[in-house]
């Protein structure tokens, strides 16, 4: 076989294995299932490829670079153009081309946004850890240029919006909510909601910490128990006594292993050595690892929704809502960290192509998809038009999901600068309004 022709071999096998990671999930395919589809016999496989690892390793390293790419480009052109002044043009354009990329390359994209598999190689691991420094890198400049010119509000943290315009570019790549919808539009709405603010007429951070919704928000924050201490775990509470106890004491084990190794790699026998007991005593309160994981899941969902229903029934106006669950949120990663862990190790075992939410994430994503509907209805929030034309209500609403979901930056800037980052654009947009006086 000649040399070109090898080439698009690999190419040709890489493609179809994206897409049947895409469907069926890393963990779950075999070398049999991509040779298969294929339509070719495993052991010519292997004269491409010499284990699964090695395709994924090509699949990542393909995406990156299609991403540095476009990283390069809009540095390059950034440099160039120096008299250009389109800056949200450019914001938006960036957003796109990010966007496209993850779509098309859900399968790598899954590997790279949540963690390596287990058992993965260190090869695999810093490929997969690795991001692409002149993505933020080109955000970043625009950004900078465009708050130097008096596009963007001084007070805008510009690394922060960075940071965020490039994790929710490459989340909606992921497909869980995005799955039907369009690159182009995504991006336009985001960067709308971003730059301009959602409210039409957003009011200050004194009304919003005095609202009803905040109370709520408030309260809900403080009646969760922290995790990982015995007796204060996410087990079902059921009858109180000496059972309840160690199922709890046993639920906090699991968590934190979960959490350390990750979910695939723990074993009952490695719960059942780090709490102390036979690994048969394990199976007296738990009939299997799974039942551990939904029921430490469960009820951190539980305590979240929980704080939304609380938030969503006051009588507070949508921004306050709104705003009270940006700061539920940023609090749910502060108080959850283990839950995180676990829930960002188990995704990436889940086909994108075929994840879904659970029942209460479901309920959460409707509640948003609501709330925004009738802001919108209102009045009191915009309908997202954008020079490609209004978006969908549904995709206006995955935005302000996503953007209500600040978790790219919680780690970087603590709840506090978080919530005021998120005040400074998604409820009054980090673009400076001109002065029509001028």
């Amino acid at each position: 076989m000649s040399t070109s022709r090898q080439l698009d071999r690999r190419a040709e096998i890489l493609d179809t294995a994206a897409a049947v990671f895409a469907s069926s999930g890393y963990v779950a395919t075999s070398l049999k299932d991509v040779a298969d589809a294929c339509g070719i016999q495993a052991g010519s496989l292997y004269h491409h490829f010499s284990s699964k690892e090695a395709i994924v390793i090509e699949l990542v390293a393909r995406f990156q670079a299609e991403m540095a790419s476009i990283g390069d480009a809009s540095l390059k052109s950034a440099a160039e153009e120096d008299t250009a002044d389109d800056d949200a043009g450019r914001v938006v354009a960036l957003c796109t081309a990010i966007a496209e990329c993850a779509f098309a390359h859900r399968a790598a994209l899954q590997l790279t946004f949540y963690a390596p598999p287990a058992g993965a190689s260190a090869d695999l691991v810093r490929l997969v850890t690795t991001r692409p420094a002149s993505v933020p890198a080109a955000m970043t400049a625009i950004l900078r240029r465009a708050q130097a010119r008096g596009s963007i509000r001084p007070g805008i943290e510009v690394a922060l919006l960075a940071d965020e315009l490039c994790e929710a570019m490459r989340h909606a790549g992921l497909g869980v909510l995005y799955r039907d919808v369009n690159a182009r539009e995504v991006a336009a709405a985001l960067c709308q909601l971003v730059l301009d603010g959602g409210p039409a007429d957003p009011p200050d951070d004194a009304a919003l910490d005095r609202s009803a919704a905040r109370q709520a928000a408030n309260a809900a924050i403080r009646a969760w128990a922290r995790p990982g201490k015995p007796g204060t775990g996410p087990a079902d509470p059921g009858k109180p006594g000496p059972q309840h106890d160690r199922a709890a004491v046993l639920l906090s084990v699991a968590r934190a292993e979960f959490a350390r190794r990750g979910y695939e790699a723990t074993t009952v026998r490695d719960i059942a050595a780090a709490a102390g007991i036979a690994p048969g005593n394990v199976y007296r309160f738990f009939p299997s690892k799974d039942a551990m994981l939904e029921s430490i899941m469960a009820s951190f969902h539980a305590r979240l929704s929980d704080g939304y229903r609380a938030v969503i029934a006051t009588d507070s106006a949508t921004v306050a809502q709104l705003d009270a669950l940006t700061w539920l949120n940023i609090n749910v990663l502060e108080s959850f960290p283990e839950e995180f862990a676990i829930q960002r190790a188990w995704m990436r075992a889940i086909p994108p192509a075929a994840s879904n939410l659970s029942a209460l994430q479901r309920e959460r994503a409707g509640q948003i998809r609501d709330i925004v509907a009738a802001g919108v209805r209102r009045g009191e929030l915009r309908d997202g038009r954008t020079d490609a034309g209004r978006p969908a209500i549904d995709v206006l609403a995955m935005c302000y999901r996503d953007l209500v979901w600040p978790s790219a930056l919680v780690p970087v800037a603590g709840p506090e600068r978080t919530l005021a980052h998120c005040r400074a654009t998604l409820i009054r947009g980090a673009a400076q309004v001109a002065d029509p006086a001028a």
